[in-house]
Order: structure tokens, then sequence, then C-alpha cells
């Protein structure tokens, strides 16, 4: 599971635990290299599915688009021809 990432109501983001490097550049062990290794994956691999996620609704919109401007059109063709 992913302790950084918040799901609330479909909407994902980041929670504000382990989001912040303590101490100086020295500090940072081959753990701590290895921790933000793991929360550099984290942050990829959530980003991607973003990603997916909005070329999916831009795909539905679309449709959605199409439907209501055809659904317009023959709306329009038959008023037309209904009061030609």
């Amino acid at each position: 599971t992913n302790d950084n990432v918040v799901h609330r109501n479909g909407q994902y983001g980041i929670s504000n635990t382990d989001t912040t490097i303590k101490g100086t550049p020295e500090d940072i062990t081959v753990g701590g290299a290895a921790s933000l290794r793991r929360q550099i994956i984290k942050l990829n691999r959530r980003l991607h599915l973003l990603e997916e996620e909005n070329k999916e609704r831009a795909r539905r919109e679309m449709v959605m688009y199409s439907i209501t401007v055809a659904f317009g059109l023959l709306n329009s063709w038959l008023w037309f021809r209904r009061y030609r």
C-alpha cells in the first residue's frame, strides 16, 4: 500500500507524512537514498495512473460531446422536416 497516497471521493493526493527530508545532505545514508528512491517510484507510478485516468476522461468527454452534437443535429433535421 502507498502510505503517502490519500484517497478521498475518487480523488488522490499525497499526504503530509514522510514528505520532508530531515537532516543535512551529509546525513542521507544508503537507507535514506533507498527511501527516496521508493518515494520517487511511488510518485512516478501515481503520476502514470493519473495520466491514464486523464486520457480516459478525455475519451469519455469526446464520446459524450459527439453523442450530444449528433442528437442536436438529428433533432434539428427532424424539426426542419416537420415545419417545412
